[in-house]
């Protein structure tokens, strides 16, 4: 069975407080950036995609919740729900849970580094979207900003623990352009290597309003079966 890449699912994770050019909603566009929190606060985060391909659709639903433990570091989980239609069947379940910490451990000038480890948990494991195991890794976000630009990158490693050879890696560059204080345009480049490598692109647009951040994009999967994909996500923050 085809599935949404599981790096590209862990890759949203933790979501973080907007600074004056950044849209927490667009995470979904760009993946993360490097920014956190501050100590005590907390907010939801939603991630919608949609893929649409010659023979089947897929979809998948993340509900991510992340604390600020200190003004560096960040806790979150996710919970992911995807779904599957093809000519024969269609398919719909919990995936697996993840949990994650991220850590700004360098920032000079407007240049900064954050790490974020995550364990992704198979809390059912007859679930068609699971992968029975647990998997486990790291991922390296930069980020920077000159201007009215923000540049972003992410770099993610999955281990599969009962899969040799089969570890996953991630890889996404974006840049946003900030048009006004509450609106931006996003571009993204990607690749994901697991069973398959899949590479892509996705273009959008962030939007934030009071305690309200949104990401909206459409995608292509550059293969001759991917149709289109949809990004959407939203953020309602509770401080």
């Amino acid at each position: 069975m085809k599935k949404l890449s599981k790096a590209i699912i862990l890759a949203f994770g933790t979501v973080s407080i907007l600074s004056t050019q950044a849209f927490a909603g667009k995470k979904v566009l760009i993946y993360d950036d490097t920014e956190t929190l501050g100590t005590g606060n907390y907010q939801n985060e939603n991630y919608l995609i949609y893929k649409k391909d010659i023979e089947e659709s897929e979809g998948n639903y993340t509900f991510n919740f992340t604390y600020g433990w200190n003004d560096k570091t960040d806790l979150a989980i996710n919970i992911p729900f995807e779904y599957l239609k093809n000519y024969e069947d269609v398919h719909s379940d919990i995936s697996d849970p993840s949990i994650e910490i991220k850590y700004r451990f360098f920032e000079k000038d407007n240049l900064k580094f954050a790490m974020k480890p995550f364990l992704g948990i198979p809390v059912k494991k007859d679930s068609d979207f699971s992968e029975g195991h647990f998997q486990y890794g790291i991922t390296l976000v930069s980020q920077y900003e000159i201007e009215k630009w923000s540049f972003y990158a992410n770099t993610s490693f999955v281990i599969h623990k009962e899969k040799l050879n089969e570890n996953e890696f991630f890889q996404s560059f974006s840049a946003e352009y900030n048009i006004s204080d509450n609106f931006s345009l996003i571009g993204t480049l990607y690749l994901s290597s697991y069973d398959e490598t899949e590479k892509g692109g996705i273009i959008g647009f962030g939007y934030s309003f009071s305690k309200f951040e949104m990401g909206l994009g459409i995608g292509k999967v550059f293969n001759p079966e991917n149709n289109y994909s949809i990004y959407a996500g939203f953020t309602i923050k509770f401080f």
